[in-house]
């Protein structure tokens, strides 16, 4: 980057991996917002320094393959932005730069309370796009989900209502943003304690049209494929031509999914997702959240957005709204004040029943005194209310609470009574007891061994109460304990891993080698590896997979399957960090280690399915690089091989002729792509007809 576009650098600085915010070097090893690792920002070198001669960098909010967004402060406005750029290996790429200028494009033509605002565009020097929008504080309504599993029923229909908003002037515009999802919607919390949504990312978005001309038409031709799987509509999934009713099919999966907590439709691969798309009804929302009480008239709504044909949907968001406003209305939920806090006297005999129970538990200690607690809260609950007694049998006798085996008996007993009183408050919306309820159950499940899950449940629940009850102060700071609760165990986690790894080298060192152990310590390894790339922490997880392959090789392992296992998972963080150079070659590391240990064909079924895997993985790497004629000898040999051994692995072939007919339409040779993606397409059918079949057991065998 030149001189004109990078003022100076500044000093030394850490960067959280959760919220990516940067702080000066000697601030600890913990993010003092979120507890998330703080690591080292020099691998990123705008940070700390002046872009374009007029923003100042700050930290990094978000990054994909495509774009990097960081938060900046406009020297001369003094306003802190949002400033987007399309990564520098893609400035030569012409599509990918087009694609950039088209969505900075799109959003500039928008001026709506419920959109993301553009307010500048540029190239730098040596070539670099970038755009200038808002800088959003809030929380992606995916985020949201995570966290809290379903919405209630009156804020969703609000953030669906300003979703619609958004959506209305795109769509009349000729604008299809066609990658509608929950991490695309941002949440703001307003004033007066409501929600403001803005709807981002028209990165794919598509003009429809006949004014956009030539250049929405070279980014996106029919047959295309973009957007995320799990909320793509029928045609969008088939590469169709699309056109305003396809963002309503994804509004429809996005409204499932915040009602019933769960996407519609899941899958191993894109294709099986998509054939459920095609093919499979909506399921009803009591399969996915049998305790949901969402009115049939909502669900409707729902079940219209998803219908497979476009016809057979709304045909505007207009019409979407209006209908949402129509079946709350009908179901009562129009009007309801979510967050009415009730004094606990609305239900004193609860109250009272409770009091005389914890009373006994804190005279019980053991032996006697115990028995005598639980006989007095038996008696406490026959004389209580109707409301008690279902409630604190129903939790004694079925709700078994989250696994784990820390704490005594009476603890776990004391916990389940104090959680599950607390639901049935909610119930009765007596908000205030419940918090009380929550807050001693916090205090009790801190002191347990059982990692934490049971206390991250009841933070969760407690953060829910205080949504419920208007505190959000309170319910921000319990989510910052949870993710302090959360991060300490992942890290917790990666240092027994470290110790782990540790020992396995003083016994190499001693001459007292036992593959075996380090063979049994790898799916530890790898699974802490995975639990950290879930939450962010890259560069914890490359220096963990970067001690383990040294450990393995000190072992004389290096040419074992997992030494090349280890070097797939250290490419996908690679990549996650766009640390594209090096990844290339631990693919092709794995790959010739898989190579020489499987022979196929033998019983030894993963090992061999692991040779295909790499072959895949390395094939998809360098098609995705451009680099297609590595691409189709690795593709065809990965194809090949599976058709020869693991032809009855409808999956497997799935995805083997999908990565090949990718690459012949990438290569622009459309018949071998239209034949390649029939055949897959048959056998993501067989899948989904036959899931009780075990292809790695008839492998075998044969």
């Amino acid at each position: 980057m030149s001189a004109s576009d990078v003022e100076s650098s500044k000093a030394e600085l850490t960067q959280c991996q959760i919220c990516h915010k940067t702080f000066p070097a000697g601030s600890g090893w913990l993010c003092p917002d979120d507890n998330g690792p703080l690591v080292p920002a020099d691998g990123d070198p705008l940070l700390g320094t002046v872009f374009d001669q007029k923003y100042e960098i700050q930290s990094v909010l978000g990054q994909g393959g495509m774009s990097i967004v960081y938060k900046a402060r406009h020297k001369y406005m003094d306003r802190t932005v949002a400033v987007k750029l399309l990564r520098e290996h893609l400035v030569s790429d012409q599509t990918a730069r087009l694609r950039f200028e088209q969505e900075s494009k799109a959003a500039s033509k928008l001026t709506h309370q419920n959109i993301v605002s553009v307010h500048d565009f540029g190239i730098t020097n040596n070539g670099q796009a970038y755009f200038v929008m808002d800088c959003l504080e809030g929380d992606s309504l995916a985020d949201i989900l995570d966290n809290e599993g379903r919405l209630e029923l009156s804020r969703a229909i609000n953030i669906f209502k300003q979703i619609c908003d958004g959506l209305e002037p795109a769509h009349k515009l000729g604008l299809v943003h066609r990658d509608l999802k929950p991490s695309n919607i941002i949440v703001l919390q307003q004033e007066d304690g409501g929600d403001l949504i803005k709807i981002v990312d028209f990165g794919i978005a598509k003009f429809t049209n006949k004014d956009a001309g030539q250049f929405s038409a070279r980014l996106t031709q029919t047959g295309e494929v973009f957007g995320s799987p799990m909320y793509m509509s029928p045609e969008q999934c088939q590469g169709h031509q699309l056109d305003p009713r396809s963002d309503i099919y994804s509004l429809g999966c996005l409204m499932y999914e915040t009602l019933t907590g769960t996407a519609p439709y899941f899958g191993d691969s894109f294709m099986s997702i998509a054939m459920q798309h095609m093919n499979a009804p909506m399921p009803p929302f009591v399969e996915s959240a049998p305790d949901s009480k969402v009115p049939a008239a909502i669900e409707e709504v729902v079940s219209k957005t998803m219908a497979k044909d476009p016809d057979q949907r709304f045909q505007t968001v207009g019409e979407v709204r209006q209908a949402l406003l129509d079946a709350a209305l009908a179901g009562g939920v129009q009007g309801v004040r979510a967050g009415a806090v009730h004094d606990p006297s609305a239900n004193s005999s609860l109250k009272e029943t409770w009091e005389k129970i914890t009373g006994g538990f804190a005279k019980a200690s053991s032996g006697k005194a115990a028995k005598e607690a639980f006989s007095f809260a038996r008696l406490a609950v026959i004389g209580g209310p109707a409301i008690a007694v279902a409630a604190i049998i129903g939790i004694v006798v079925f709700w078994h609470g989250p696994s784990g085996d820390g704490g005594t008996p009476m603890q776990k007993f004391r916990w389940q009574l104090e959680v599950g009183l607390a639901e049935q408050a909610v119930q009765h919306q007596n908000l205030k007891q419940s918090i009380v309820l929550l807050t001693d159950a916090r205090e009790i499940a801190s002191t347990f061994g059982d990692d934490d899950s049971r206390l991250q449940t009841t933070l969760r629940m407690l953060a829910n109460v205080y949504k419920d009850a208007g505190m959000y102060e309170q319910q921000e700071q319990c989510y910052k304990d949870f993710n302090n609760v959360q991060a300490k165990q992942s890290l917790a986690d990666t240092e027994r891993v470290k110790a782990m790894l540790t020992s396995l080298r003083d016994q190499a060192a001693k001459g007292m080698i036992n593959q075996a152990e380090a063979h049994a310590s790898m799916t530890m390894i790898i699974d802490s590896a995975k639990r950290l790339h879930a939450r962010g922490y890259y560069a914890t997880e490359e220096a963990l997979l970067t001690d383990a392959i040294g450990t393995l090789k000190r072992l004389d392992m290096a040419e074992r399957p997992e030494t090349a296992e280890l070097k797939l998972v250290m490419a996908d963080c690679l990549t996650a960090q766009q640390k594209l150079p090096q990844v290339r070659p631990l693919l092709v590391d794995a790959l010739e280690t898989y190579r020489r240990v499987a022979v196929l064909p033998d019983s030894k079924v993963q090992t061999n399915k692991a040779l295909i895997r790499a072959y895949l993985k390395l094939g998809q790497f360098d098609r995705d690089q451009s680099s297609f004629e590595n691409s189709k000898g690795e593709l065809e040999e990965a194809l090949e091989l599976t058709q020869r051994y693991f032809g009855k692995d409808n999956n497997l072939m799935a995805e083997s002729l999908n990565s090949y007919a990718d690459l012949m339409r990438q290569m622009g040779a459309q018949d071998d792509y239209k034949q390649l993606s029939t055949e897959a397409k048959v056998y993501n059918q067989k899948a989904a007809l036959e899931p009780a079949l075990d292809p790695d057991l008839e492998s075998a065998s044969n």
